[in-house]
């Protein structure tokens, strides 16, 4: 019998690549990559309807065009649009989808997934689908059901068809955990059959459809696959640890990955169609949750960044970085260096005391021998001649800082990029001491071991290509560039200055300090004000507060108490003592029965302390900052309002399931935040609301629309 001729397809494309072997290949087009949408899912459907019925296929291949993205799961922008769908829809959702990736398990030839690129969420279970699957030993091939990340569970039957690939424990660890794993990770844990070469893909997929049409083993592992999860062991006991694990994780916000947990739990002793009706029904407990909604807020700002990462210039092209000059062996230098060492950038690094610098760089080295590319100690400004950028992180003093730079402009190459880590000094007061300011901006690493966010801070006269360079880098080194126009503290320290001042003033209000700290905790934050004051360093906080103070902002005023702290030299962790006593240099901080008699004199006078709970804490300290918020947005500091949620979630871990601080804002209310600013400015005029939050509340207006 002839085949049919197939009818033409948008996103798909079929051709024979060896005799009965179909090579279904996915390429949506004006796309980087392959989202499970209505188009897709239609197409899909019809093509496996039609290569159901046509004779002498024995094998079929489902491959993607995508040079780095196999399929990137479902469309997320659908799932945002329908969040208030109530469950009967989401429940149809879940079951389409399975219907058309169904097909892939029902023809009556093999079906081999040829992955080569991220296959993950929806993205891997249509391979789950499949009969094998082969991926490439690409380190850009990444496999994981990630679908708890955005507070979702994986719908399309990831929970049913993996656990019973390969075992209980070891899928429910990646499902709850949203865990991406290699190819070869995948293979060892049993979900991919071979890892290969990405040129060998093709030919090793069309090897083993023979190998399994020869034996027929895919007829017995269709059948097999259909039951409940085989070698449970102790079921209980797995999901005991797993539900460990859940608690003490502080990634992912629990509410998806507890759900998904029970899911698994119960129907590990059913069959597959069973198990598929639980598995809608989890998604629909899930599915327009609070914290889902925040978490795919916090997606696309991640995504829109990647795009547009704020004030720069996007068709530019950034010069290549290559080798770096560093000034200071610190700290913050240290980290910065371990980091660029990692990320295979050659360093040259100099301090003001050469001995430090020498044992820094045995250090490192040492960490990472294996590296090819170069780190080096430099005892002069002259040695740093070649390199493509300079970064200087000396103390956070403005004659320090200008006497360094104006030095190092003397000594670079005319073409080498000048940049600051400076937390709070302007670009453009730095720049002053520079007779070519426009190849200098500022590279503000947050924290380079636990932030991932970078401010890029363009001067006054600061040049586009500069800029363009400067965003290049920090993409290089796998951080996340915000590109923002100058001012003292610019986003992060301003934000997190307007944190720790209100902070400050519940103390002196009689708040303690652990209650203050567990409210902020409890919220979602990896720290609370005093703790992350301790991490900076009580030091850092002050003389940045001051540079902020000086500049005339409202966030920031002079508490004597930081002043009093590094007085008595209590300058956080890095002295084992400040707000908290830390016995152990990595432990946990404990509570300093010292502070309380040390800090008793700062209580506001005549006044009784005041008892807030949790909720009120975390309102008046949130309402601080989002009024900072309003007034870098009318100094325009920063391009659009979402850089700044960006900047509180990436610069100081404001939690991901918040959405960000002006989601939260919205989802509280404006009328809210401005009750709770004039009952703050009823003591502090500092924390009045600002025109811009007045105009929103009497326009009924929400930064998200």
């Amino acid at each position: 019998m002839a085949a049919r001729m197939l009818p033409t397809f948008t996103c798909l494309q079929i051709r024979e690549i060896e005799p009965g072997i179909q090579l279904l290949t996915i390429d949506q087009p004006n796309s980087g990559a392959n989202i499970l949408n209505k188009t897709l899912f239609t197409e899909l459907d019809q093509m496996m309807k039609e290569l159901a019925t046509q004779p002498g296929i024995t094998g079929l291949i489902l491959f993607s065009a995508k040079p780095q993205i196999f399929i990137a799961g479902a469309d997320l922008h659908a799932i945002a649009e329908n969040l208030d769908w109530p469950d009967e829809p989401i429940v149809k959702f879940c079951e389409q989808g399975r219907a058309v990736m169904a097909r892939f398990s029902r023809c009556p030839f093999v079906t081999v997934a040829a992955i080569h690129g991220a296959a993950v969420g929806g993205g891997l279970e249509l391979p789950l689908w499949c009969d094998c699957r082969i991926a490439s030993d690409d380190r850009r091939t990444q496999l994981g059901l990630p679908e708890v990340k955005l507070g979702l569970i994986p719908g399309w039957a990831g929970t049913t068809r993996l656990p019973r690939l390969i075992g209980f424990e070891p899928a429910a660890e990646l499902i709850i955990s949203g865990r991406l794993v290699s190819a070869t990770v995948a293979k060892d844990l049993g979900f991919v059959d071979a890892v290969v070469p990405k040129s060998e893909l093709l030919t090793a997929a069309c090897q083993l459809i023979r190998r399994v049409k020869t034996s027929e083993s895919f007829v017995h592992h269709r059948r097999t696959i259909m039951g409940p999860v085989t070698e449970l062991g102790q079921l209980a006991a797995a999901v005991k640890r797993l539900g460990e694990q859940i608690t003490e994780s502080r990634e992912i916000f629990p509410f998806a990955p507890t759900v998904a947990l029970e899911h698994l739990a119960r129907t590990a002793t059913l069959d597959q169609p069973a198990a598929w009706r639980s598995e809608s029904i989890a998604m629909a407990q899930v599915w327009g949750s609070p914290a889902s909604r925040g978490l795919l807020n916090h997606f696309f700002l991640v995504d829109r960044n990647k795009k547009q990462p704020g004030l720069v210039d996007t068709s530019l092209t950034p010069t290549p970085i290559k080798k770096i000059g560093l000034i200071g062996a610190g700290v913050m230098g240290r980290a910065i260096a371990a980091h660029c060492w990692r990320r295979g950038i050659s360093i040259l690094l100099f301090d003001a005391a050469p001995d430090l610098a020498a044992q820094v760089v045995t250090e490192l080295r040492a960490e990472n021998a294996q590296s090819d590319n170069s780190i080096d100690a430099v005892t002069d400004y002259q040695s740093l001649a070649n390199v493509d950028l300079v970064i200087e992180t000396v103390v956070e003093t403005l004659g320090v800082k200008t006497s360094v730079l104006k030095q190092l402009e003397a000594a670079v190459a005319p073409n080498t990029i000048l940049a600051t880590n400076t937390s709070a000094i302007p670009i453009s007061q730095l720049a002053t001491a520079l007779k070519h300011p426009e190849r200098f901006c500022g590279i503000h690493f947050c924290h380079p071991e636990l932030m991932s966010l970078v401010e890029v801070v363009c001067g006054q006269a600061s040049s586009e290509s500069a800029v363009a360079t400067a965003v290049g880098f920090v993409r290089r080194l796998g951080k996340m560039p915000v590109a923002i126009n100058d001012g003292a503290g610019f986003v992060v320290n301003r934000l997190l200055a307007a944190m720790l001042d209100q902070a400050l003033r519940l103390l002196t209000q009689g708040v303690p300090i652990e209650e203050i700290d567990g409210a902020l905790r409890e919220f979602g934050f990896l720290g609370g004000p005093f703790e992350i004051i301790d991490v900076v360093g009580v030091d850092t906080c002050l003389f940045a507060g001051r540079t902020m103070w000086e500049a005339g902002l409202k966030c920031v005023t002079l508490s004597p108490i930081l002043p009093r702290m590094v007085k008595l030299k209590r300058l956080g962790r890095k002295s084992g003592v400040g707000f908290y006593r830390y016995p152990v240099a990595r432990g946990t901080g404990q509570i300093d029965a010292e502070l309380p008699p040390l800090l008793a004199s700062y209580l506001s006078p005549g006044d009784k302390p005041i008892s807030l709970t949790p909720a009120e804490i975390v309102s008046q300290v949130l309402s601080g900052m989002v009024l900072e918020a309003t007034r870098i947005l009318d100094e325009e500091i920063v391009a659009d309002f979402r850089d700044i949620d960006l900047c509180v979630i990436h610069g100081f871990s404001f939690p991901q399931h918040r959405g960000g601080l002006l989601y939260w804002a919205d989802q509280v209310g404006l009328e809210t935040i401005n009750q709770t600013l004039f009952q703050i400015a009823a003591r502090d005029p500092r924390w009045e609301p600002s025109a811009l939050l007045k105009e929103m509340r009497g326009a009924d207006r929400k930064f998200y629309g």
